[in-house]
């Protein structure tokens, strides 16, 4: 966030975490979570989702399937990658894995990152130092309805 001009507010700040978008099982890219999704189930009982309207300078919008490469330190191959056949894949990550800390942190921007204008139909995550009253859309319980939350057997 930081290296993207997005600076720490305070030394003991940690970033926040959200979705910007998510992938149903049938492939279909939502921006707005389904609490009926199975996914979601039994993991967020007893919490609130807030829903966030965040301006895009204050806000890092990342692959989620690709940041797993920015922190574990690997390589990050482009995203169509995945549509490659396996042996091209890995040969890819083989000529790549010894990259020096500059080449993967290009990679790393042309890969991992994502415009917020423009979100691929991806898993994509979203990290913002603070949120502001202003940002808060809706707030809901997260899953379940709200005369249910706690009551799930």
């Amino acid at each position: 966030m930081e290296h993207k001009g997005m600076p720490r507010p305070d030394p003991d700040a940690a970033p926040l975490w959200a979705w910007a978008r998510w992938v149903d099982s049938k492939g279909r890219a939502h921006t707005r979570p389904d609490r009926r999704y199975p996914g979601f189930r039994n993991q967020y009982d007893g919490l609130d989702l807030l829903h966030l309207q965040v301006d895009e300078n204050r806000v890092l919008c990342t692959d989620f399937d690709q940041y797993h490469c920015v922190i574990n330190n690997w390589p990050c191959a482009p995203l169509d990658a995945g549509a490659w056949p396996p042996e091209e894949y890995d040969r890819w990550l083989d000529g790549h894995w010894d990259d020096p800390p500059e080449k993967k942190r290009l990679q790393y921007r042309r890969n991992a990152i994502a415009d917020p204008e423009r979100l691929p139909d991806r898993w994509i995550q979203a990290c913002l130092w603070t949120i502001a009253p202003h940002d808060v859309v809706d707030i809901r319980p997260a899953c379940g309805k709200p005369d249910t939350i706690g009551n799930h057997g």
